[in-house]
């Protein structure tokens, strides 16, 4: 044979992509779509358990690899299979299932074929080819979401940024570039998601802060006066920040004040740093620790409501006073004494009623005892 036949491949009906959405803008977008929808959706559908738990640089590694086998135009015929994106990310094979899922969830993928073992006759036919494959691999496209609202300025974000700085449970940023893959021998079970009981036996503990640094990391978060990335930063890294502003007494106003002050010096604030963490570190640099910008506002504002409930105090014991100088003054008055004095009255005629009552008793005694003398 002078010429290498090549492999036996699955033609798909014309139809096959009838129901599937538009196609995909670029491999790059499709990614970037895909990490947008994680940040914005993927803790409150954990939370619910409508999705399994897979770490964001793992899914950004799964992103990166199930793209890679789609038409770069389209994001159609995706025929990448679960072994390859193991090798590709060096991810056990559950936790591929896992991330497959997860753009299940997402919308973002559409299977148009699924898997199945190949007839007799065409085993026969990719032998004489050489092509060693048992099986067809199930074909997918890749598109973006029509079930889950999306922020197209995250999108834009992530772009620029080449995805951005993942969340502190990861380390580093990843560009598109293909993930250094795994010999086959290789142990791929090193590499799937960690399990509760492997943190038990490898004796590590999640790092723990002050309570009052992860206080203050869930109210900057929760403040919407803050800008978007400083909002997105996840609460433990926030909180390593923020540890020592906020056993110092800072609190999130005091933050916003010192911010406040950076834009007022006339610095430039970058709304999409590369390392969000040393970033805002950087700016709260300028402000000394002992010296929360907001605590003087709150002295004072703590003055005038201790004043305030003095002077509330005051006029209550005045009102008190008034009322009862003037239960006094009514006791006092003509027509209380009148009313003694009608009381004092009818006491007194009680008592002779009673001494004439007990008066004529002792005369009808009197009476009947003679009486009874005299018969």
């Amino acid at each position: 044979m002078l010429f290498s036949v090549p492999p036996l491949r699955l033609e798909l009906p014309e139809d096959a992509y009838t129901e599937v959405p538009a196609c995909w803008w670029s491999r790059t977008r499709w990614i970037a779509h895909c990490l947008a929808l994680y940040d914005e959706h993927y803790v409150l559908l954990r939370r619910d358990g409508a999705v399994e738990s897979v770490g964001r640089k793992t899914f950004l590694n799964y992103l990166i690899a199930e793209s890679g086998g789609a038409d770069h135009r389209t994001g159609r015929e995706a025929r990448v299979t679960i072994d390859t994106l193991q090798r590709a990310t060096s991810r056990s094979e559950s936790t591929m299932h896992r991330c497959r899922r997860l753009v299940a969830r997402f919308g973002v993928r559409t299977v148009v074929f699924r898997g199945r073992q190949r007839t007799r006759d065409e085993r026969l036919l990719s032998w004489r080819r050489g092509d060693t494959g048992r099986g067809w691999s199930a074909v997918a496209a890749l598109h973006e979401s029509t079930i889950l609202p999306v922020d197209n300025s995250m999108v834009e974000s992530l772009l620029d940024q080449g995805f951005g700085t993942p969340p502190e449970r990861s380390e580093g940023s990843l560009s598109l570039s293909r993930p250094s893959s795994v010999s086959v021998n290789k142990n791929l079970m090193k590499g799937r998601a960690s399990r509760g009981m492997d943190k038990e036996r490898s004796g590590r503990k999640p790092r723990s802060y002050d309570s009052r640094a992860v206080l203050l990391a869930a109210r900057v978060r929760a403040d919407s006066r803050f800008p978007l990335w400083l909002r997105q930063l996840g609460p433990q890294g926030l909180a390593a920040v923020l540890t020592r502003r906020a056993v110092a007494g800072w609190q999130a106003d005091d933050v916003h004040a010192a911010l406040d002050e950076v834009y007022l010096s006339g610095r430039r604030i970058f709304d999409r740093p590369r390392d969000p963490y040393a970033y805002l570190a950087y700016l709260l640099r300028s402000v000394p620790i002992d010296e929360p910008p907001m605590l003087l506002d709150r002295a004072r504002e703590v003055a005038a409501e201790l004043e305030r409930q003095a002077e509330q105090r005051a006029e209550n014991e005045t009102r008190r006073a008034e009322a009862i100088a003037k239960a006094v003054a009514e006791s006092n008055s003509a027509a209380l004494a009148a009313a003694r004095a009608v009381a004092a009255s009818a006491g007194r005629r009680a008592i002779s009623t009673r001494a004439a009552d007990r008066a004529k008793a002792e005369a009808e005694l009197r009476g009947l005892a003679r009486r009874a003398r005299e018969d």
